[in-house]
């Protein structure tokens, strides 16, 4: 599969007529607005002044045109929001094809002000808050920051499909995932790929609903599924009934009547106050929640009517039959936190429930509707956290300039699991004009390669680590084909020290190659990828250790490769193992530099370019 600029580019000129049209639109419409409220003005003050009523009826008619304009421009700058966003996110395709995360970053603050709102749409494209310490590989292969596979393929804006996307890049290989499961993902990222407008639609539309809170306190409140107490009803009952007070008492006693209204409001006020105990749980469950709630409905309405054929999607977007679908849940809720939206402000809050019980009726319908649907709106969360994931997954077929499915292997035996054939691979954080694809197959057996100094060997195991983790997430990979099992991927490259916990460089790669050691020894499919191993200690106790390493690491349900410029080491694996495949780049010289050609090549390479790069730079 190819990325399709053209579209785009062709996307982006039809965005911007759409907004030019749009924007002319609204400003006629502003000026009707004002020029109608103007007229209601002048008609009523006429109709004062020169004791004229049927101004009055006129100035009704304009305000009702008034009201009528204030509904139709709120649509056209709907429209304009929503354009405004798809915009962004069809910049943000075009910026991924090009491989220009600068661009990506910029479109992700493009118009924010507030230090504290930039830091976090920043945040939020980088997805560190889903950085994790002393992972398999999460820090080697680049999972999460500002040029990472996250900010690369994330197109998620919830913030519960951003969790979800996160999680598959960090643990589906060791999930248990099967074969047959990882198929099924194949096929729903095959049809979302051939749908790029609706996951454009879809991400658009989740960016102008704000969907950046986590829905939280509503879905605890709806595990609950509880109605309210018996004397809440009581309450909400007497406060509806003290206004028909009014009407009587201008029927039986009219000169008490005009006591009756600021009566009922204070009654109706003590009630309001008396109730909070009974409401605080359901109110607290819809603060934040309408748009949220209002934008959810939106999203599956837009899965609803994608049409999809496969049968994982139109599980996710209808679910399994046996209850009511998604849909008619969420419009229910949404119905009731429209009308929980009346008392968003204290003001209001305290203005409507002095005049009638709204917590009251708020607290009864969400208890309702809980009872009735609340324990499945986790699932419904659930599904479509899943759905977002798999839209990720996508977009490795959407902005790659190639990219296919990998095979698996159809094997439950862990000594068949331990397989990797990968054919022209590329990094995907790569540029895509420069990036020289390679091919490289281990089965049952250790890759070392060797090569000198920005060679390319550090990317080469990268890439393979890469492309297998995306497998896993039924994406497509960077390769023309790939065949592997499913292993559990461990890494030790980027080592660092830390003087907090009195920590060497050689200490903290120990404990990585130990836990990838330890590993080992589980019988279970192992993918390990090690750079340049005890870099950090000196050559008799790096050759050593190196040799106890690949002796733990020879087992024929493990593969790997390993990066090293130690030549000792390589000489001694020549004559006591048995399973080592030996790959080398190489380079060539002339007067003024060095050229790569980064092209993977079996054999041994000796070659080392340390003293001619420190005398390009003028040491020596």
């Amino acid at each position: 599969m190819k990325a399709n600029l053209k579209f785009y580019e062709d996307k982006e000129k039809t965005i911007i007529a759409d907004l030019a049209r749009y924007g002319k639109q609204s400003g006629i419409l502003s000026f009707l607005r004002l020029i109608s409220f103007l007229g209601v003005a002048g008609l009523i003050i006429g109709g004062y002044a020169c004791k004229m009523p049927l101004l009055y009826y006129a100035g009704g008619a304009a305000f009702i045109l008034f009201v009528v304009l204030c509904f139709v421009h709120g649509g056209i700058i709907d429209k304009v929001n929503f354009l405004t966003e798809l915009s962004k996110v069809n910049a943000s395709y075009i910026a991924r094809i090009k491989g220009d995360f600068n661009k990506l970053r910029n479109i992700a603050v493009k118009g924010l002000k507030r230090a504290e709102d930039i830091g976090s749409a920043k945040n939020r494209l980088y997805g560190k808050e889903f950085d994790v310490a002393d992972h398999d590989y999460c820090a080697d292969l680049d999972i999460f920051g500002k040029k990472s596979l996250f900010s690369l393929l994330n197109v998620s804006e919830t913030s519960f499909g951003r969790k979800r996307f996160a999680e598959s890049l960090l643990n589906n290989h060791v999930s248990g995932v099967s074969t047959d499961e990882l198929k099924a993902k194949q096929k729903a990222v095959e049809e979302l790929c051939s749908k790029p407008e609706l996951l454009m639609d879809y991400q658009a539309t989740a960016r102008v609903g704000k969907m950046t809170k986590d829905p939280k306190v509503l879905l605890e409140f709806a595990k609950e599924g509880t109605k309210t107490k018996p004397a809440a009803k009581v309450f909400a009952i007497v406060g509806l009934a003290s206004w028909l007070s009014v009407p009587v008492a201008l029927i039986a006693f009219p000169a008490y009547a005009s006591a009756m209204v600021p009566a009922c409001l204070v009654l109706n006020f003590i009630i309001w106050v008396a109730g909070r105990s009974f409401n605080e749980k359901y109110i607290k469950a819809c603060e934040g929640m309408p748009n949220q709630v209002k934008t959810i409905l939106k999203l599956y309405s837009i899965l609803e009517d994608a049409g999809f054929e496969n049968e994982l999607l139109k599980s996710l977007v209808k679910g399994d039959g046996k209850s009511k679908g998604a849909y008619d849940s969420l419009k229910e809720l949404n119905s009731v936190l429209r009308f929980a939206g009346l008392r968003s402000q204290p003001l209001f809050a305290l203005i409507f429930n002095t005049i009638a019980p709204l917590d009251y009726l708020i607290a009864g319908r969400m208890g309702n509707w809980a009872v009735k649907y609340g324990k499945e709106l986790p699932l419904y969360i659930d599904k479509l956290a899943d759905l977002e994931a798999l839209m990720c997954a996508a977009q490795t077929g959407l902005v790659l300039q190639d990219s296919s499915f990998p095979e698996f292997v159809e094997s439950e035996k862990a000594e068949d699991n331990a397989f990797f054939d990968g054919k022209d691979l590329t990094h995907p954080l790569l540029a895509h004009e420069t990036v020289v694809s390679n091919s490289v197959t281990i089965n049952k057996d250790i890759a070392i390669i060797t090569g000198s100094n920005m060679s390319g060997k550090t990317t080469m195991i990268r890439t393979v680590g890469v492309c297998t983790i995306l497998a896993m997430t039924g994406a497509l990979v960077p390769a023309s084909s790939l065949k592997l099992g499913r292993m559990r991927v461990m890494s030790s490259m980027r080592i660092v020290d830390s003087l907090e916990e009195n920590m060497s460089t050689f200490k903290a790669e120990l404990i990585r190659i130990s836990g990838i050691v330890k590993a080992a020894g589980n019988d279970k499919p192992l993918l390990f990828l090690i750079d340049e191993i005890f870099r950090g200690t000196n050559s008799d106790d790096r050759t050593e250790g190196a040799l106890t390493v690949l002796k733990s690491l020879s087992k024929p349900y493990i593969c790997g490769l390993m990066t090293t410029h130690d030549y000792a080491m390589i000489d001694k694996t020549t004559n006591d193992f048995h399973n080592i495949r030996y790959y080398h780049f190489s380079e060539s010289y002339t007067d003024t530099g060095i050229t790569f050609d980064y092209r993977l090549t079996a054999g041994i390479s000796r070659q080392s370019n340390a003293k001619f790069l420190m005398k390009l730079v003028g040491i020596g």
